[in-house]
């Protein structure tokens, strides 16, 4: 396999399914920590460039989650790469705001905060989204923040494109001037090709889970290869492809013309994160908490599973047959979701120990039609209260053509709570979820519905 690392051309010969932080550290790159391996803290954060169009796109991601098979053909940037004989004005902005303390956060925050001028999807106001995936030990946050907020005031990049902004960063000393060859340098690559893909091995999406659970990934298939991603409408349906990121399903404007994607997936990860992690890989993850499983039940969604032959569709709610267990045979891969596309009452509710970047305790999601004040078409899931991602079936039906009143509000609520069977875990006892999943319920309600008076 063949890749650019900083300025050099890389060729190895190692499994694809190892984590690049390891090879990175092996490499010598120390400027690239390792912490928690888990991808939560941000130490280990490179760039990645993919050519697109003749153009480079960049993100910063976590390396120790990032399998060495999703960097062939790509540009790996870590904070060796971006040095200069003078500091950046990022590396100086943190100098000066005394944002640096012990220094081992530092690099991670430098690549971050680069990241944030090479991303054309995020504004200037959302310069702090861009480092929420950074932790420090030493607890500088305001000074970094500091440090954000002046880099925003004094460089704009916006409605600057591609190549252009690549250029325009160089002349602000942002990034080096060997940025402005690695299109010619990657195109080359792409022609120059040797790299041997697995014929047969276990299909693999983000991977943001698996190489938290594994120290790597064994006979890896990246489904990234197969152009999955992206999403589209048509007269009745919005599609998502099973590669398409968190983040891009959070600021797609096709969605949040119906819901609030951009506030409620904000709930799911951090955003480095939310860069790498898709759809597809979240699905099929079948996590019983997944947050974007129990989202896309509650809006009643289907699925394709495709095979080299065939496709089927399926509901969502289908999908799931036991904990870990799915109606997926061998060979097939999700290959998008679809729901419909016409507007919705919308809510979803997720409680967790802290209320961004976090696993939830239990989560919750309802959708539903309002005619002639009567519910139709009601649709509600709930996540940590079953083995699986559960579709609240027996709720739903009861709420069809129901007037919205507190006495039924009550009683689907009790009806949910007979549907369910959670278990003690480090996230809450059995019983704790219960009481969340009733006051998440009530939740759903309060906040459609916000002149009710329910007495909890």
């Amino acid at each position: 396999m063949k890749f650019i690392l900083n300025q050099e051309i890389i060729k190895i010969d190692e499994p694809l399914g190892n984590s690049t932080l390891d090879f990175l550290r092996n490499k010598g790159m120390k400027g690239v920590k390792e912490a928690c391996h888990e991808g939560e803290c941000g130490t280990c954060m490179v760039l990645l460039g993919e050519l697109k169009d003749k153009n480079v796109e960049y993100k910063a991601v976590t390396s120790c989650i990032l399998p060495l098979g999703e960097i062939v053909g790509k540009h790996v940037v870590t904070i060796e790469g971006l040095n200069q004989v003078e500091l950046s004005p990022i590396q100086q902005a943190l100098v000066d705001e005394g944002a640096s303390q012990c220094g081992f956060c530092t690099p991670g925050f430098v690549v971050s905060l680069t990241g944030f001028f090479l991303n054309e999807k995020l504004g200037k106001k959302n310069i702090l989204t861009s480092i929420e995936g950074n932790l420090c030990r030493c607890g500088a946050y305001a000074a970094i923040i500091r440090a954000a907020e002046k880099l925003a005031k004094e460089i704009s990049v916006e409605d600057t494109k591609s190549k252009e902004r690549i250029q325009k960063l160089i002349e602000e000393r942002i990034l080096p001037a060997y940025f402005s060859d690695i299109p010619n340098q990657l195109e080359k690559l792409k022609e120059s090709s040797e790299t041997k893909l697995l014929k047969e091995g276990n299909y693999v999406a983000g991977a943001t889970d698996l190489l938290v659970q594994q120290e790597s990934l064994s006979n890896p298939l990246f489904l990234s290869e197969k152009e999955l991603s992206g999403i589209h409408l048509d007269e009745d349906y919005i599609y998502i492809g099973a590669t398409t990121s968190m983040e891009d399903i959070r600021i797609s404007e096709e969605l949040n013309a119906l819901f609030n994607t951009k506030q409620d997936i904000s709930l799911v990860s951090s955003f480095p994160i939310r860069l790498q992690a898709t759809l597809g890989g979240n699905l099929v993850n079948a996590s019983p908490i997944g947050d974007l499983i129990i989202y896309f039940l509650a809006l009643d969604a289907e699925i394709s599973l495709k095979n080299e032959k065939d496709r089927r569709i399926i509901k969502l709610r289908d999908f799931y047959k036991d904990y870990k267990i799915m109606d997926i045979e061998k060979g097939e891969i999700v290959d998008w979701l679809r729901i419909n596309n016409k507007e919705k009452l919308f809510n979803f509710e997720k409680v967790s120990r802290r209320k961004y970047m976090d696993i939830a305790s239990v989560n919750s999601a309802i959708s539903f039609d309002l005619n002639n004040d009567k519910i139709q078409n009601a649709h509600l899931s709930a996540g940590g209260v079953a083995p699986v991602p559960k579709y609240l079936e027996k709720t739903s039906n009861f709420l069809e053509n129901k007037n919205i009143s507190e006495d039924v509000i009550k009683e689907a609520v009790i009806i949910a709570d007979s549907e369910v069977s959670p278990i003690d875990d480090i996230r809450g006892t059995a019983r704790y979820k219960r009481l969340l999943l009733r006051q998440l319920i009530y939740a759903h309600f309060l906040t459609l519905f916000p002149e009710l008076e329910v007495s909890l």
